[in-house]
Parts: structure tokens; sequence; C-alpha cells
């Protein structure tokens, strides 16, 4: 009997147990333009020749994405997913990708194809040299407005000057080794700022350029009010400048109303110093500035503290797709037996 063309053949393994590279890809809303983004990254990946997984972070679409996305795990179980209970932000999702991502170097890049997938040979190769973060900055992006471009300018020369990093033009795409990540996934502030972060962990860095593309398909999805909070987070998560800056403030007044008096002494003996109401005007308004400016700093780190005190999750994940069962704990009651009762203690308290 002659052995089938299988035994003659086998064919590899599709899904390795343990993956050398995972792609983490945050997506929201990108049903028609996800498949042609994973074609182009599946065959940077395939090039690399080595086990991989690509774990799209579904941020709560409201579109067919999470459609998609079955379908592209049906067809390659190299694809996983998480899928979050509603949308929790750019940030939040890469955040999840990192948690969940088993490789020896995890590669995050946006799912709309503006972080070019050929551009993975090089940072593979950068790591390979012995380098442990490889992050990129564009030189350019196709399509951005003007006022966009310069939005994103003004944000990152207010993040260099609160904090000293220059992170400008930095992008989310990025190659970080596994202890890397896992020096990542101990930071749980609520207000995330990825490459701040990636910035503070330290380790070998080095840095790559490249043009981001336009969109494949749609317009972007990362509001003005997005960015925001991504400067917020940059100025007021790395430095307590803003602190610094209001004594600063308040001896500026202070030298304001000093040289105002000084002047009005010398102009009082020939009669043209200012009026009393003006005293009272300018120092009422120097005193109500400084009141202003020092609320509004102490309110914003007592808002941030608050918010880290209330210890929420970063996101909730509905469901995964795509990843292996988890064995049943051996100490854990069979469905059919029931729990051993715990002994009568007087230090026996059950929580409700």
């Amino acid at each position: 009997m002659q052995p089938s063309d299988n035994n003659e053949h086998p064919e590899p393994d599709p899904q390795p147990a343990e993956p050398t590279f995972s792609f983490v890809v945050p997506v929201y809303n990108e049903q028609d333009g996800l498949e042609h983004f994973y074609g182009r990254l599946k065959i940077a990946a395939d090039e690399l020749s080595e086990p991989y997984e690509i774990l799209f972070v579904n941020d709560g679409s409201t579109d067919e994405t999470g459609a998609v996305i079955r379908r592209l795990a049906e067809a390659d179980p190299r694809v996983r997913a998480v899928e979050f209970s509603r949308n929790f932000g750019h940030q939040v999702a890469v955040t999840a990708g990192y948690d969940h991502a088993v490789g020896k170097a995890v590669v995050s890049l946006d799912g709309d194809c503006q972080h070019p997938p050929e551009l993975i040979a090089e940072m593979v190769a950068r790591w390979r040299e012995g380098f442990e973060v490889v992050y990129t900055v564009r030189k350019d992006t196709m399509g951005i407005s003007r006022l966009r471009r310069g939005i994103g300018r003004l944000t990152y020369a207010a993040i260099r000057l609160a904090s000293g990093a220059d992170l400008t033009d930095q992008a989310d795409f990025r190659l970080l080794d596994r202890k890397v990540v896992e020096a990542l996934c101990e930071h749980r502030e609520q207000a995330r700022f990825l490459r701040g972060l990636v910035h503070r962990v330290g380790f070998r860095q080095t840095a790559l350029t490249y043009t981001a593309e336009p969109r494949a398909i749609g317009t972007s999805r990362y509001t003005l009010r997005q960015l925001a909070g991504m400067s917020t987070a940059g100025v007021f998560n790395f430095s307590h400048l803003p602190l610094r800056l209001a004594p600063a403030a308040g001896g500026l007044l202070i030298a304001a109303a000093i040289l105002y008096a000084v002047v009005s002494l010398v102009l009082w003996p020939f009669g043209l110093a200012p009026g009393g109401w003006t005293h009272a005007a300018i120092a009422m308004m120097a005193l109500f500035g400084l009141q202003f400016v020092l609320l509004g700093i102490l309110g914003e780190y007592i808002g941030r503290t608050f918010d880290e005190a209330k210890a929420r999750p970063l996101y909730i994940v509905r469901e995964t797709v795509g990843f292996p069962a988890e064995p049943a704990d051996a100490d854990e009651p069979a469905a059919d037996e029931p729990a051993e009762e715990p002994e009568d203690r007087d230090d026996f308290v059950v929580f409700t």
C-alpha cells in the first residue's frame, strides 16, 4: 500500500506554540481596509521566516470590523483578537495588545496602512543587532493638512519643554523586545502616553525614519480631542514643571507689583503717580490671576491623582478570538463536585 501524499510531505504547523514575533494592531471601524492591510502585513511577516502571531485589538468598533477579524482568524490560525466592550482609545488598545502578546519581539502598528509593514524587516534587523527598542520617526505624512501638522508640532514642543524628552514626530509604530514589553506592562496609569513610557523605561534604543502613507481607505479617526489628551498626558504624566511654573508666575507678579510701587514713588513728587483706584485694581488683578493659575494647576494634578486612586481597569475585554484554551486548574473542584466547606474558625470572615 502506497503512503499518502500527506505522509510524504507533511504540512508545517501553521500555529506555533511560541511565536518569535507578535504584531499588535489596534483597530477602530476599519472594516473596509482591514483585509488589504492584513495582506501587506502577512507578506512582510512571512519574509521573516520565523513563527509569528497577528493580534488585532478591536477598540469597540461599531461597524463590521469584528466580523472581518473573525473571517481572517478562521482562514489563518496565526490571527488572534482582543475585542473591547466599548471604545477605550488608541493608547489603551495598544496596551492591551502588549498585555496579550507572547512573542520575543512585539511590533505595534496601525491598521490603516499609514505605518508601512515593509519597514518591519529593517526593524527586526536592528533588533537582531542588539537594540531592544526600535522606534520610528515620521519624515513626512502624506495627505495631512498644514493645520494638523502645526498642531502636532506644538504638542510635541510642549512635551519637550515640560519633560525634556524630544518625541517630535515619533509614532506608535515600534518594535519592543520582550523585556521592554514586560517593563511597560508594569505601568498602569490611566492617562496613557506610550511614547513617553517607552522613553522612560530606557533600554538600548534606535530610530528609523519613514514617510507615513495616506490612509488606504477612509479618513483619520484620531480627533483633536485625542491629540489634546495625548499632549496633556505627555506634560503632566512625566514632569513637575507645571507645578514649578506656579511659583515662577507668582514671583513675576510680585516683581511687577514692586516695580509699579517704585515707579509710583518716583513719580509721586511730580504729581504724576497713578491714583488709588489704579493701585487697588492692579493689586486685585494680580492676586486673582495668581489664584486662578495655582488652582488650575493643582486641580489638574488632583484630578489625575483621583483617577489613579480609583484603580479602575484600563480596559474590559468582551471576548477573545484565536487564543489557545487555557488548561483547567487542577486545584479547582470539578463542576459536579461541591467545593470543600471552610472550617469553622473564629477568624474566617466573608466580605460581600
